[in-house]
């Protein structure tokens, strides 16, 4: 375990009660089954918060959360989907994770209704990439929208009725691509305190806090609450997370109030200025036609293809030569022919089928009528 050289030295930091529901019974792979429990400081023996560079510091949450003012009935965040690699530490389950979300409620208090994305590298450096939402104390569940590494992506929860602490309150919970376009959206009742909104970049909780994966710097730009800049302050929102296994995240100081970023370390803290978002790479297509899509057996179709922002193309049932082309085939029976183009990592797919119709080809070969 790699040392982490905060929670050593005479200032001994109290041992925390993580209360928290238990995991669901199965492995911690990505993708669902954790939870991510509110904010779980380290304090002083004297039970006041501790402080690193006269930040709170945390077990695993990092970025900054607002109380004054509550109640909290919105919040919401546009965050660049980080990529992520495993940093060679150790992990219980051959994975390091990142979470990026906004929520309501879990500073101070044990309600916490969040929804984000998720960046996984294994030890193999394997990466995969998810989207959440969570209604504490139960786990994680899937969000329909799927994103990539450099997406940007916003994430709002809005209370719509009942916006009361002392009732149960119904919260729409929506994600969108902004890169892609896509969007989910779903209402869920649930019972929030109301007291604080967030914007946290951290790892998930599985039997115990897991590792957290080197993700650089994950920006957030901009963030808001009940509909406005929260006005946010390093020294009075800010907060810091030192993990157990060495692992550290620390915000930047915003910018006008609404944008900041956290930075990845190991063993110390990482300098860290607020970011911008960098320009994804271009999404690469895949178009793939085969004419005439219908023929005689004996006949031929040409397939014709084409591709942007890729470096390469191949063909399944039929060679491609370079990122556009064509290529005349004769197949004997009805045939499915693929296209992959790719710019080194993300592959783009597209397919056409040639429909051979083998009667009408046996009766022109066979009889002396003029075939057409």
């Amino acid at each position: 375990m790699k040392p982490n050289l905060f929670l050593s030295g005479a200032a001994a930091v109290v041992a925390i009660a993580l209360t928290v529901a238990p995991a669901a019974a199965q492995p911690a792979h990505p993708g669902g089954g954790f939870i991510h429990p509110p904010m779980q400081p380290y304090r002083n023996s004297d039970g006041s918060f501790r402080r690193l560079r006269g930040t709170i510091t945390t077990t695993s949450w990092s970025g900054y959360a607002v109380t004054a003012a509550a109640p909290y009935t919105s919040a919401s965040a546009s965050w660049q989907v980080p990529n992520v690699t495993y940093d060679g530490g150790q992990t219980p389950y051959g994975y390091e994770y990142v979470f990026n979300w906004v929520g309501v409620g879990g500073d101070g208090d044990a309600t916490l209704i969040q929804l984000g994305t998720e960046s996984v590298v294994s030890t193999s450096g394997a990466t995969t990439f998810y989207t959440w939402y969570e209604l504490y104390p139960a786990v994680s569940e899937p969000a329909g929208l799927t994103v990539k590494p450099g997406d940007i992506v916003s994430a709002s929860l809005q209370c719509t009725a009942i916006c009361s602490p002392a009732q149960t309150q119904t919260w729409q919970l929506t994600l969108s691509d902004e890169t892609t376009g896509a969007a989910w959206t779903q209402s869920f009742q649930y019972q929030s305190s109301m007291r604080s909104a967030e914007w946290i970049t951290e790892p998930p909780y599985y039997n115990g806090y897991l590792p957290l994966a080197d993700y650089n710097e994950a920006t957030y730009d901009p963030v808001e609450a009940n509909g406005a800049n929260p006005n946010l302050s390093l020294s009075a929102n800010g907060i810091i997370a030192l993990d157990q296994w060495g692992q550290t995240s620390n915000p930047s100081a915003p910018v006008n109030g609404g944008v900041f970023s956290t930075c990845w370390g190991s063993g110390s803290l990482t300098p860290c200025t607020a970011g911008s978002f960098t320009t994804p790479p271009p999404v690469v297509t895949a178009s793939l036609s085969a004419s005439p899509q219908s023929i005689s057996a004996g006949q031929s179709s040409t397939l014709s293809w084409s591709s942007t922002n890729a470096s390469s193309c191949t063909g399944t049932g039929f060679t491609a030569s370079g990122i556009s082309g064509s290529v005349v085939v004769s197949p004997s029976v009805t045939t499915s022919y693929a296209l992959t183009c790719t710019d080194g990592t993300d592959p783009a797919t597209a397919m056409a089928t040639v429909t051979v119709s083998s009667t009408g080809g046996t009766a022109c070969r066979g009889s002396k009528k003029k075939c057409g």
